[in-house]
């Protein structure tokens, strides 16, 4: 059930990836025990206008988006969303930090929950992430670290 609603508000991006989440690369995803952080970096050139209005991001070249989302996998073998708290900063590879501001989004009642953010990005240039994402309050925020480099259309 959780897959099928990720597809209908799959409209929310062919690129913004409210896909399936078996369709990102495995390279985008963590397992942390129960949990699975799921992951993507994209320009918000690439989204739908009514998509990018829907969820208050400017499209532009030079801008992009991270996305996070969290799933707990469940003893009938079945998988929930989960509500995470994320925070970081996006910089390039001299050290120059910006502080990433993300905003929770969920998709239907309790059916897909994810957190948005927007940075801007100069072409071709490596980008590194650093997020904490915390997913239970019982437990440590768990680190995630990553380099993408995005490229404008």
């Amino acid at each position: 059930m959780l897959r099928k609603n990720f597809l209908l508000s799959g409209l929310l991006l062919v690129a913004l990836s409210v896909l399936p989440l078996a369709a990102l690369a495995k390279d985008n995803v963590e397992q942390v025990g129960e949990y699975e952080i799921y992951y993507d970096v994209l320009p918000t050139s690439f989204l739908n206008p009514q998509v990018a209005q829907g969820y208050g991001v400017v499209r532009s070249k030079g801008q992009g988006m991270v996305r996070v989302t969290v799933l707990r996998h469940l003893a009938d073998g079945t998988s929930e969303a989960v509500k995470a708290r994320v925070s970081g900063y996006a910089g390039n590879l001299a050290g120059q930090l910006n502080g990433l501001s993300f905003h929770t989004h969920e998709v239907g009642q309790n059916q897909g929950i994810f957190n948005l953010a927007t940075f801007r990005f100069a072409n071709d240039d490596p980008m590194r992430f650093n997020l904490r994402v915390t997913y239970d309050s019982k437990k440590p925020a768990h680190e995630l670290a990553f380099i993408r480099r995005l490229y404008m259309d």
